[in-house]
This record gives structure tokens, sequence and C-alpha cells, in this order.
């Protein structure tokens, strides 16, 4: 689930602002490595102040001696670099795939997010940031990201006050 506002006076005239939203990128290598072509293609559809898309993945970081192979749905960095190559500046982190390497996975992502300065909501080190909306900043105003996912999250997924996690729906 996803909810956007845009910070400004409702009274002002506002500049023009447009956003492209894409649905889930699930990337497990980095696409400028193995279809280069595609780079001007993706790049050329994503105009617009925001760019977002839901990073249906998790990173797994081979320099601090993990594996793809440890868990269900796991990218390299470089697919979150190759997301801010195309374009993307504002990602939801939250979906089922989010809890796939466990607490390592969250803090990978986070930190690439971060180290990438891209805009990011649904996950978190505890419940309060996993909540917590993720700001964009632009020229034209500023975007206020909220994400959540709503199933199919590992049990024991969801962050707590005390352990890193998905913002999740569950319904019942």
């Amino acid at each position: 689930l996803m909810a956007l506002a845009i910070e400004g006076s409702a009274f002002a005239q506002a500049p023009s602002f447009s956003i492209t939203l894409t649905g889930q990128s699930m990337i497990r290598s980095d696409i400028r490595e193995y279809a280069p072509a595609a780079v001007p293609v993706i790049s050329s559809l994503l105009k617009g102040d925001v760019k977002f898309t839901n990073f249906e993945s998790t990173i797994f970081e081979a320099r601090k001696g993990q594996s793809p192979n440890e868990g269900r749905f796991l990218s390299a960095p470089e697919v979150l670099d190759a997301l801010k190559t195309f374009g993307f500046n504002l990602l939801s982190l939250a979906n089922n795939h989010s809890f796939d390497m466990k607490v390592p996975g969250i803090v990978n992502t986070l930190e690439q997010a971060k180290r990438l300065n891209l805009g990011h909501a649904g996950i978190g080190m505890g419940i309060s940031e996993a909540v917590a909306p993720g700001y964009l900043r632009t020229d034209k105003g500023t975007v206020a990201l909220i994400a959540m996912a709503s199933g199919l999250v590992e049990a024991g997924g969801s962050a707590t006050e005390s352990r890193p996690g998905v913002n999740e729906l569950r319904v019942e």
C-alpha cells in the first residue's frame, strides 16, 4: 500500500509537479551489466520530479559473507545502484520479500538506500522507523511516502520496538 502527500499551501499557486509510479522492481542482479541495452530504454520511461517503485526484494552483502542462497528473493547492492541510475528516487521497501533474509536483510537494505540517498519507507530498525514516512525533497516540493506490506510477510518479520522489520498490516 502506498500514500503520497505533497507539502505546500492549499492556496498558493503550485508549480508543475509530476510523478511516475511503477509497480514491482523484482531484480536480482545489476541490469546495467547483463542487459546494458535496456538502460536507456528504462531511463527514457522515467520522467518527472518523483520516480517511484516498490523494491520487491532485500539486499544481501557478499562483503559481509552473505550469500544470495540465504533467502527467497535477494538482490545484490548494485541493484539499488541500477535503480538510481535509471532515475528512481523514491522506494517502498515494504513487501512480502522484505524479510526474506531476516534482520540482516533489513539492515543491508536500509544501509544501501541511505547510501544512495533514495527516499524510502516501509522497513526500519524498529517499529517507529518502519511506520514513519520517508521524504523526498525536490525543487518543487517535498513528497512523503508511507509504505506497508499487507500480507505474506514471514512470521516474525513485522518490526517491533526492539527488532528491525517490516511495517506490516495484518488483516484477520
